[in-house]
């Protein structure tokens, strides 16, 4: 599918590109070869396609682009989603003065390559004094400026089907291409859009072996923490805690992943979390609080202090005895949430004498880590702990 605007009624078969008439040429030996020539030029591209990295590659397709439909100019833009319009990439034949004013090209401008990104199709426009995409546009000056009359504008098109960059040739004489040189831009546009999707994809490997690593440092940098604070009487009870801590940076890690790295669900954490206490029916578990999503240094703080306080409420208080009960309530505020776990129903508490190991876990956290707030309120009816996560 194309838009096209032809000066005459045979709209591929007026001027060549390079000026020439489309008729059958005399020689035709000569025209053999010319065909050849092309295929082989195509045929160079695909071949440097497997063999070479991408870096280098935008320039060749060009200049190919320019020798096959013999175009005067020709430029190569990516399409920026974010801003919606066309950044140029790469380009042959213009002035350097005069390129600039094509830097960036909106989806709305008078421009070839804007009409065949607002169609998602081809745009041939034959002479922009007659076309009625051009003419009394801000581009039109523009366009004179450069010395363009002619224009094809082919759309770089991914392998899922969408639009991620343009090819567009340019003539100084009014041209409308031949179907032969529509045919091989085509097949140079696929190999474009296939060197643009490579591109990409190499981009986003080399990022997200970087953010692996990152994310594995800043893990084990966590787990290293964790077992270096880590107490007990005996070998048994020192692997229980150790496991249970790691099992807690463990939930965070899927959740982190199921999201595809965006974050973390405050409720979700909490949920799993609490699950083996919330299914007994002598024990009670209550939460409440709006939908927040955490970073991944908040989610790991936020975890581990929750199953610290678990861990204490089942060895000594309200999850330990039937008919106890925990709330946990959350806030939103402008810089950050504020969390609250309120314990009821269990034995009578009192402020330990010192710091357990669970405390310093907690505070390392909370304070140390992240630099909330953490408090701890033994009150008689249960232990109430209030802390604060920037976010």
């Amino acid at each position: 599918m194309s838009l096209s605007e032809s000066p005459s009624r045979q709209p591929f078969i007026a001027v060549l590109p390079g000026g020439k008439s489309d008729r059958p040429a005399a020689d035709a030996d000569y025209t053999r070869a010319m065909e050849l020539a092309d295929m082989r030029e195509l045929q160079a591209i695909s071949t440097r396609l497997i063999q070479e990295d991408a870096g280098g590659l935008h320039d060749a397709i060009l200049d190919a682009a320019l020798r096959l439909l013999r175009s005067d100019m020709a430029t190569m833009q990516l399409y920026d989603s974010a801003r919606d319009g066309l950044k140029l990439l790469s380009s042959r034949g213009f002035d350097p003065d005069d390129i600039k004013l094509f830097d960036w090209v909106a989806r709305d401008a008078g421009t070839s390559c804007a009409l065949a990104l607002r169609s998602g199709a081809r745009a041939v426009i034959a002479d922009i004094e007659t076309s009625e995409h051009v003419v009394g546009t801000p581009a039109h000056e523009l366009l004179r400026q450069c010395g363009i009359r002619g224009v094809l504008s082919t759309p770089l098109v991914s392998r899922s089907g969408a639009v991620i960059g343009m090819i567009s040739n340019h003539w100084k004489t009014p041209c409308v291409p031949t179907e032969r040189a529509l045919l091989l831009i085509d097949v140079l546009a696929r190999q474009a859009a296939d060197l643009i999707d490579r591109s990409r994809n190499e981009e986003r490997i080399v990022l997200l072996a970087r953010e692996a690593e990152h994310r594995s440092k800043n893990m084990l940098a966590v787990v290293q923490a964790v077992v270096r604070l880590t107490r007990a009487d005996n070998a048994d009870d020192l692997k229980k805690a150790v496991i249970g801590r790691i099992n807690a940076l463990d939930n965070v890690h899927r959740l982190f992943v199921q999201s595809n790295w965006t974050g973390a669900d405050l409720r979700t954490l909490a949920m799993e979390e609490l699950s083996p206490y919330g299914r007994r029916e002598d024990l009670k578990t209550e939460l409440s609080g709006p939908e927040i999503m955490l970073d991944q240094n908040a989610a790991q703080a936020f975890s581990m202090t929750l199953h610290e306080l678990a861990t204490n409420a089942a060895k000594y208080g309200a999850l330990s005895v039937a008919g106890g009960r925990v709330t946990l309530a959350w806030s939103r505020r402008e810089d950050g949430i504020d969390v609250c776990w309120t314990e009821c129903g269990g034995p009578q508490v009192q402020a330990p004498s010192k710091r357990g190991v669970g405390t310093k876990v907690m505070e390392s956290m909370i304070q140390g880590q992240l630099k909330g707030v953490m408090a701890f309120d033994w009150r008689q009816t249960g232990l109430v702990c209030e802390f604060s996560l920037p976010l």
